[in-house]
């Protein structure tokens, strides 16, 4: 009898048990998980937005717990072809990524996907049938990546020293000719160094005769040569006489930080503003764009083919599309990173939340350009191919050709 006893409570609480646990798996906000966030950790500000803003976020709303982790993009997609061709899970869930990148990662089926159709907040406040949720550097995207924020290159530059700023390439060359080791740019396996690069052959060469150019190494070299010789007269007039490029943006921003050179660059519009608020660079800086316009991309998040938590890495990507976190992205006061919702899709108290955190201070007013100005210059990007060939040209031809 006791025997039987015993055996009933035993099975009355693993009923017990089981039911806590069922009850947990089916609430799946209340079951903690970690999400890694492999992107580009160069600049401060997307650091504590995703630290800050996004993982705070993830947290209260999913109970996820976002782990950033900063590597460079090919190091990136080293790890991801190293991963999937060793181990059935990764180490990888979410991805920060676009054009090149996203072409080649698609390419090897490094990524998981389609997914962008399933997420409640794509659907809800985005163009599905648009160019940034459809389009990645002129390649379908097919639903493996999503749009987080759009961006725009531009040059940064302290007006007390550059009293008229070139806006193409023929005043740029006179500008360093007359101001030898002022100028300089990054190399062009650095995103912002790559889109200096364009933004020269987009006026000497012209997008029109590059979009649609066989992407062969000869055939691009061939049309892109007059652009390779005026590389080449620059180099004596550089910082260092071009016998040394800054590594990526980052070194870049530094050099002019320490007034070493008077114009620095960026993919990211806005930089300026919140450069000047924290007294890293001197309050003359200004920005500005070329006559001919400057490339104009939407950058996103995709999902590992191999991730160790694709569940998780819905739930951030989901809510990095949100309003609040689209909002917050583009404060001025912290990343201002233009945003990719469709702003007729927002509530009204959203468009004055986001009007609001793209209005600057009257006192730093003068260091950005209005939305309108930018979107009055804005170039679309190259095809992915045609754009790693061009990067390798340079390389080539310019780099290392000493």
């Amino acid at each position: 009898m006791k025997n039987k006893k015993l055996l009933w409570v035993v099975l009355v609480f693993t009923l017990m048990i089981s039911m806590v646990v069922f009850a947990g798996c089916g609430n799946k906000v209340v079951r903690n998980q970690t999400v890694t966030l492999y992107g580009w950790g160069g600049d401060e500000r997307v650091n504590a937005w995703i630290d800050n803003e996004l993982g705070k976020y993830v947290k209260e709303n999913y109970n996820v717990t976002l782990n950033r982790v900063p590597m460079n993009i090919d190091e990136i997609l080293l790890k991801l072809t190293d991963e999937k061709s060793s181990s059935k899970t990764g180490s990888i869930d979410v991805i920060w990524i676009n054009g090149e990148n996203f072409y080649y990662a698609k390419k090897n089926n490094l990524l998981h996907g389609p997914f962008l159709n399933s997420l409640a907040n794509a659907k809800k406040y985005y163009d599905l049938e648009g160019p940034s949720a459809t389009t990645d550097f002129g390649y379908a995207t097919d639903g493996y990546e999503a749009p987080l924020g759009t961006a725009q290159f531009v040059f940064n530059y302290d007006s007390k020293r550059v009293k008229s700023i070139p806006t193409n390439a023929q005043s740029l060359k006179e500008y360093v000719v007359n101001n030898p080791g002022r100028f300089t740019y990054p190399k062009s396996n650095d995103f912002s160094g790559s889109a200096f690069i364009r933004t020269v052959l987009y006026d000497i060469v012209g997008y029109d005769k590059l979009k649609n150019l066989d992407p062969s190494y000869d055939a691009v070299k061939k049309s892109i040569t007059p652009a390779l010789e005026y590389f080449k007269a620059l180099e004596p007039y550089l910082w260092k006489k071009g016998q040394v490029y800054p590594a990526d943006s980052a070194q870049l921003d530094s050099l002019y930080q320490d007034g070493e050179i008077d114009i620095t660059m960026a993919y990211t519009a806005n930089k300026a503003l919140s450069m000047v608020k924290n007294k890293s660079w001197v309050s003359t800086t200004k920005t500005a764009v070329w006559d001919k316009g400057t490339p104009f991309n939407t950058h996103y998040l995709a999902i590992a083919a191999n991730a160790p938590n694709v569940e998780g890495a819905l739930k951030v990507i989901n809510a990095a599309l949100s309003p609040e976190m689209q909002i917050s992205k583009a404060n001025l006061d912290g990343w201002a990173d233009l945003p990719s919702i469709q702003y007729k899709k927002i509530s009204l108290e959203e468009k004055g939340n986001l009007d609001k955190v793209l209005t600057p201070a009257k006192e730093y007013a003068d260091s950005i350009l209005k939305y309108e100005e930018l979107s009055k210059h804005q170039q679309p990007e190259l095809k992915s191919d045609l754009v790693v060939i061009i990067d390798k040209i340079w390389e080539d031809v310019i780099l290392f050709d000493k």
